[in-house]
């Protein structure tokens, strides 16, 4: 099964609901994500975003409603099927291999299209070299948008923390995704790593869909056309984030917010 071509919205959500034995996570959460739309989901801590954006990447099946992705229907979908399909995603814990070069950690993110086996690699096949070819031009491109050229020998552990985070944005970039799901990218970052952040997501985004569930609202504000806001497992406003923010009912629902999902 494979998605079919794209037609806009690229992203569909009608009526999603989530129940956890008696307890209800999602409840009616529509969303339209329009082609090449850089689009938010916040909320304040235990909302639920979390929950809705593992359902959109396909790795959480709700208990009712439709997600479609480049009008296809995704429930049931396998989500290694789903990302083969031109869909990535990064995950809010950094997801590197620390004893593996940065060189290894980007070919970890494109092995899943390569269509050589164990014989082709021995005796070389063109299938084999083929692959090798795509693999190299794809690695120069990705280490320029990442800007971790110098770094592509040293090991993913070393590094700092926002260069891993960038490094994770490179590995889910080799599958060249035409839509990218963002898990908290800027978690943790100081100022200068969340700048440098939002530039590398500016600089990715042409040609591309990105949804983003993120914490930090000058990133929301900085790179989001659109947001949506889940308030206890509703959704409440669709807007410019800085109506979104400024909204009487979310401005409510973010005060005394401590604790994350």
């Amino acid at each position: 099964m494979t998605i079919a071509a794209a037609e806009r919205p690229v992203v569909s959500a009608r009526d999603i609901v989530k129940r956890y034995g008696g307890v209800t996570a999602l409840n009616g959460v529509s969303l339209d994500v329009e082609e090449g739309e850089i689009f938010g989901i916040i909320g304040p801590n235990g909302a639920g975003k979390s929950t809705l954006f593992d359902i959109l990447c396909g790795i959480t099946v709700p208990t009712s409603g439709s997600i479609r992705i480049m009008g296809s229907e995704i429930s049931g979908m396998p989500p290694h099927l789903i990302a083969r399909s031109g869909v990535a995603r990064t995950f809010q814990r950094t997801a590197v291999f620390a004893e593996s070069t940065v060189l290894e950690n980007l070919l970890f993110g494109r092995h899943a299209s390569f269509h050589h086996g164990v014989l082709g690699r021995i005796v070389g096949s063109k299938s084999y070299v083929r692959d090798q070819q795509a693999f190299q031009a794809r690695v120069e491109e990705v280490l320029a948008l990442i800007g971790l050229d110098g770094e592509r020998h040293r090991k993913a552990g070393v590094l700092a923390y926002g260069v891993q985070r960038r490094l994770a944005v490179g590995i889910a970039l080799m599958s060249d995704p035409k839509i990218m799901f963002l898990d908290e990218p800027a978690a943790g970052m100081n100022g200068r790593e969340t700048a440098d952040f939002i530039a590398l997501i500016r600089a990715i985004a042409p040609g591309r869909t990105i949804l983003i569930v993120e914490h930090d609202m000058a990133v929301i504000r900085q790179l989001c056309g659109r947001a949506l806001v889940v308030v206890d497992g509703k959704p409440v406003v669709v807007d410019a984030p800085h109506h979104v923010l400024s909204h009487p009912e979310v401005v409510t629902a973010y005060l005394g917010a401590d604790d994350d999902e």
